[in-house]
């Protein structure tokens, strides 16, 4: 509609969870490199929580495209507001293990198990990921939890990776979970964008987009997208998108401040907002008057270091790992070679059998000028 006004190939802002689209901002680089340490620690549980819209499903998308699907499977289940034996059955589809859609409880722990087996002696590591995983009723969390009991007593045979809203956590710290809980190895928070990460991610789509020009939106209208989208990615598409509707619709360009507050007024008046916490209700959000700041406020400075901490670690896991993998390919090539060589030796050996048979061992008499010569 607007692309070829705005000089765009294709539409720089739309809402799916595209991994081709992903940018990462320090947080979303923090964010995969947490989710990267679980994987190749072989630790717990993993969990990724953030606001409606922040970015975990893109990244989730974009950790299952970088996977090599010869070294691991993976199923991804988003449909969460599930019983137990349907969500087994989910999994079960996921990984296309038969003889599973009529199947107990029992018989799909037994077909499961199997599965799992079958792949650690391949050497193929099997990965879970729940989205949406704040949906999932406490009966299916306990579930997911014995799931992770499947191991050979030395490590997961599962890799089990809960993806949700902030609310997730709330569910996770309930009594109930005790035992989940105390086996989440790997956690982080996806924050959204603060005010320059806004205006590199708009730059980072309309370059996506292949735009002829990257000012297609003014710095006041820029200034007005974060403050109105709150640095929610998904928020920031629709803002966007909307916002060249408009102004393509009155031919304006670049797209200023007014487009952006057009947006947003209609917006509200048709009584849609964003989906925004405190900013889409009429009460601002809710007043917390009996918190103690200071505390806080050491508490956030522990945090941060801990998560510089893990960082760092998880930068070292993954030298190592890949350090580890070259070995291995190494070891692979070597031994290819080892085995060529032991072929040739086993083809030289067979033929100089046969020359042996045929003619007896080679003769030596001396040639017309004296010299000794190979009859």
């Amino acid at each position: 509609m607007y692309e070829t006004y705005y000089g765009l190939q294709k539409k720089p802002f739309t809402t799916l969870p595209d991994p081709d689209f992903i940018y990462f901002s320090s947080k979303h680089e923090m964010a995969f490199t947490y989710l990267e340490y679980g994987l190749s620690s072989q630790s717990g549980f993993t969990v990724l929580t953030g606001e409606i819209g922040a970015g975990k499903t893109t990244l989730l998308n974009y950790l299952i495209g970088k996977l090599d699907p010869r070294l691991g499977v993976v199923a991804f289940i988003f449909n969460t507001n599930v019983d137990p034996q349907n969500f087994l059955a989910a999994v079960a589809r996921e990984w296309n293990i038969p003889d599973t859609a009529a199947a107990d409880t029992a018989h799909m722990y037994e077909a499961l198990s199997g599965f799992l087996l079958a792949q650690y002696r391949q050497k193929k590591r099997v990965i879970l990921i729940i989205d949406e995983a704040q949906n999932l009723p406490f009966e299916t969390l306990e579930e997911v939890r014995m799931l992770s009991n499947l191991n050979d007593e030395k490590q997961p045979l599962l890799h089990i990776i809960l993806s949700g809203q902030p609310n997730l956590l709330h569910r996770l710290n309930n009594p109930k979970l005790e035992q989940l809980r105390q086996r989440i190895a790997v956690h982080y928070h996806l924050e959204p964008l603060d005010r320059h990460e806004t205006a590199l991610y708009i730059e980072h789509r309309l370059k996506k987009a292949q735009a002829h020009d990257l000012n297609i939106f003014t710095p006041a209208a820029i200034v007005r997208i974060y403050e109105s989208s709150g640095g929610i990615p998904r928020v920031i598409n629709l803002l966007c998108d909307l916002a060249l509707v408009y102004g393509y619709a009155e031919q304006i360009r670049p797209v200023d401040a007014p487009v952006i507050d057009m947006v947003v007024h209609d917006r509200k008046k048709m009584g849609l907002g964003f989906g925004l916490p405190g900013q889409d209700s009429d009460n601002g959000g809710t007043e917390y008057s009996d918190i103690d700041t200071e505390q806080t406020a050491v508490l956030l400075k522990k945090y941060r270091q801990l998560c510089n901490n893990v960082y760092e670690l998880a930068r070292l896991v993954r030298k190592m790992t890949a350090v580890r993998d070259d070995v291995a390919r190494q070891q692979q090539e070597l031994q290819f070679l080892y085995q060529k060589i032991k072929k040739l030796e086993a083809q030289c050996s067979e033929a100089l059998c046969k020359k042996t048979l045929q003619g007896g061992a080679p003769a030596i008499a001396p040639d017309i000028e004296g010299k000794k010569h190979y009859a």
